[in-house]
């Protein structure tokens, strides 16, 4: 018995086998590569300024590297940096005053008292000294593995920052290159890889220019609205704001309705009104205004979409999941378009 193209079922049984090896091997790094790859198509007109100039490939990417840095990385550690200092001091405070501690749980707990509509949940069970002291005292004890695990998580940033400017560096290089391979490698026609690379592109700049700008406008004015209003930690809460405002839609709502709320039932109603009204009419509505200036029509995907690829790349990728999730979506949308085309008169005859 003989087997037809033996040599050929073998090739591809190893090329598959070594393929998904490969996979593992570089599965902790394709985030931080595929980022570098956004990049360095946003920041390639940059690139080709300073080639022009020049005329030294590695120069001008390290150059620009370094520019990414300054306007990302840097601004991000001291943003962090301040973070960290506000949760410390938060945990201090608990630990140092306890009186003032209970005296804003005793606060809070009669004006939850005045409003009718809350005495149906039966809050003060909850939201008594006794509960509360007793998981602050647990935190405060716990400082110490939250500022370890804040150290962990720097570590790790600082490990995929490393990988992600490396990726970069040659990216800027060898980046057309690498594309123009992978393109002649794929089986798929050259219209269809176009698709794909369009799909790329245009998802990367709505990601970047509508999400990414929105999100931190959104994150500055609230924490200069909490800062203003006398809300503590305006920097953390600023930060949560900028995270959750990536959600679109209702992201930011997240935060500034809940500490309105809070300064409400604090008895702080100047504040908590001016929070709401600010956070209603105007951060809310950002949202509106500039996503259809700063992303257009490149998204070319149902809002739906782009809600469930934001938030479950979120909950895949962590932070970075709100750019990697939609690319992701993005590309299962244009294989779909390319099914569609290639296939349009079967679908016709069969339907």
């Amino acid at each position: 018995m003989q087997f037809k193209n033996y040599n050929v079922y073998f090739f591809f049984l190893v090329l598959a086998g070594i393929s998904v090896l490969t996979y593992f091997v570089v599965e902790p790094f394709i985030v931080s590569f595929l980022i570098a790859a956004i990049l360095a198509h946003l920041f390639g007109p940059v690139y080709d300024f300073f080639q022009k100039r020049l005329k030294q490939k590695g120069i001008s990417s390290f150059l620009v590297c370094l520019l990414i840095a300054m306007i990302i990385v840097i601004p991000l550690l001291f943003v962090l940096s301040l973070m960290v200092d506000e949760i410390q001091g938060i945990l201090d405070n608990f630990n140092l005053n306890p009186d003032g501690v209970k005296k804003i749980i005793a606060t809070l707990g009669e004006n939850l008292k005045t409003i009718p509509l809350l005495n149906n949940f039966d809050l003060e069970k909850s939201i008594n000294q006794e509960s509360v002291m007793i998981g602050i005292k647990s935190l405060s004890q716990n400082t110490l593995f939250i500022l370890q695990g804040t150290y962990n998580g720097l570590a790790h940033f600082v490990f995929v920052t490393f990988v992600m400017f490396f990726s970069l560096f040659y990216l800027f290089i060898d980046g057309k290159r690498l594309v123009k391979k992978i393109m002649r490698l794929s089986p798929l026609r050259d219209k269809y890889e176009k698709i794909l690379v369009d799909k790329f592109n245009s998802i990367t700049r709505a990601t970047i220019k509508g999400t990414t700008i929105i999100a931190l406008i959104q994150g500055f004015l609230g924490g200069v609205l909490f800062a203003l209003t006398g809300v503590p930690s305006p920097v953390l809460l600023g930060i949560l704001m900028t995270i959750s405002s990536v959600i679109p839609s209702f992201g930011s709502g997240l935060v500034w309705l809940p500490v309105g709320i809070l300064m409400l039932v604090s008895g702080y109603f100047t504040e908590g009104l001016i929070i709401l009204f600010v956070g209603a009419f105007l951060i809310s509505m950002i949202d509106n205004f500039l996503r259809p200036k700063l992303v257009g029509k490149d998204t070319q995907m149902h809002p739906l979409m782009i809600l469930f690829s934001t938030i479950g790349g979120i909950a895949l990728f962590g932070i970075s999941g709100f750019i990697v999730g939609p690319v992701i979506m993005s590309l299962f949308v244009a294989f779909w378009d390319i099914y569609a085309l290639e296939f349009k008169d079967q679908l016709e005859r069969y339907n």
